[in-house]
């Protein structure tokens, strides 16, 4: 059983969150902000997988949006936020210099993340990304069905990264 719960403390709307009857659920303290992530998420990997290109004016409006959030509810640091914007243009950069080796779908994907998580659980969320992305490389590999040139989408990876690292810090 779900229910959307309101703090009395605050009336404001990352004080919402999803709440289950089940103790340690996984969406025991996901605020509302953080489910809109997810379903960005979602909605960018099938993107991804189908057409392989996530439209730009799509990942703009998406940063635009995680700014807004930032300047109306300020719920972190400004150097943790400018670290992940930093780390996002790292991504930006590195996708000029290999010629788009890593996407710049993919890099404007982790901008994103960056400018709404900030530096340190853009980190944990990359690192996840990362290691799933190299183990389901790895089984391809394994199996023969695809060669070492050929490309896997970026942003289910992303997606299954961000859903793991809340289970693992609870909310």
């Amino acid at each position: 059983r779900l229910a959307v719960v309101q703090r009395a403390e605050k009336d404001d709307l990352r004080c919402s969150y999803i709440r289950s009857d089940w103790k340690g659920g996984v969406l025991q303290m996901w605020d509302i902000s953080s489910i809109i992530g997810l379903l960005l998420l979602f909605v960018f990997s099938y993107i991804d997988i189908r057409l392989r290109k996530v439209p730009v004016k799509l990942l703009i409006f998406s940063n635009v949006a995680a700014v807004a959030h930032h300047l109306i509810f300020r719920d972190i640091d400004l150097w943790v936020l400018l670290g992940g914007i930093l780390a996002g243009a790292v991504f930006l950069l590195i996708s000029k210099v290999t010629d788009e080796e890593v996407g710049y779908g993919d890099s404007w994907g982790i901008l994103v993340l960056g400018t709404y998580m900030g530096i340190w659980r853009l980190l944990e969320v990359l690192s996840i990304a990362f290691l799933l992305l190299g183990a389901a490389a790895g089984a391809v590999l394994c199996t023969k069905r695809m060669s070492r040139k050929c490309a896997l989408p970026f942003f289910p990876f992303l997606a299954g990264g961000y859903i793991m690292s809340f289970m693992v810090r609870g909310g």
